[in-house]
């Protein structure tokens, strides 16, 4: 049986993590199974490392060169949390100069993504890709916003346990799941 809300527990690392189905239809990427991502309440945008789905760095730099190329494809710098100041400043003046491929720290617009949590499914109309980055998939904000969420203590599993439900298609097993858990 599918699921018709999302329940995931803590970890030891204090991490919620889950392994999703997913699809970037603008790449032609439509059965990527069994991915670990991790849920970042701290990340405003849903950030997806090709790496991570067992693409080869050839090919990846290949699939980098067409996006850099294509006028179409929106382009972001995206910096890491440990990115000092001067790095941030030599990246966005090689932004500007438009030396997208000399970037480790650019990221490119795909469109419609989908991520299946077990029966669980939500769609963008688009997702950032890098193609030089090996970090986690992140699952940020911009997905997180589409789902009623709560977290807190099980009473059932006796861990933290993350518990959603995206707004349209809000079900009684997931009132139901609310209670149970969380008194709620």
């Amino acid at each position: 049986m599918r699921n018709k809300y999302i329940l995931l527990e803590m970890n030891k690392r204090n991490e919620i993590r889950a392994d999703v189905n997913m699809t970037i239809k603008s790449m032609e990427l439509t059965q990527i199974e069994n991915m670990n991502v991790k849920i970042d309440t701290g990340c405003p945008y849903t950030s997806i490392p090709i790496l991570r789905f067992g693409i080869s760095s050839a090919k990846a730099q290949q699939m980098k060169q067409r996006d850099c190329a294509d006028d179409r494809i929106k382009k972001e710098i995206s910096f890491g949390v440990n990115d000092t100041k001067e790095k941030r400043d030599a990246d966005k003046e090689k932004f500007r100069d438009r030396k997208y491929t000399e970037l480790k720290s650019i990221t490119f617009q795909h469109e419609k993504f989908e991520i299946d949590f077990d029966g669980v499914c939500i769609s963008k109309d688009h997702v950032k890709v890098s193609y030089d980055r090996t970090g986690n998939i992140l699952i940020g904000m911009d997905i997180l916003s589409q789902l009623d969420i709560h977290i807190g203590k099980s009473k059932i599993l006796g861990k933290t346990v993350f518990i959603a439900c995206p707004y349209d298609g809000m079900n009684q097993e997931y009132f139901e799941a609310l209670s149970q858990h969380c008194d709620i």
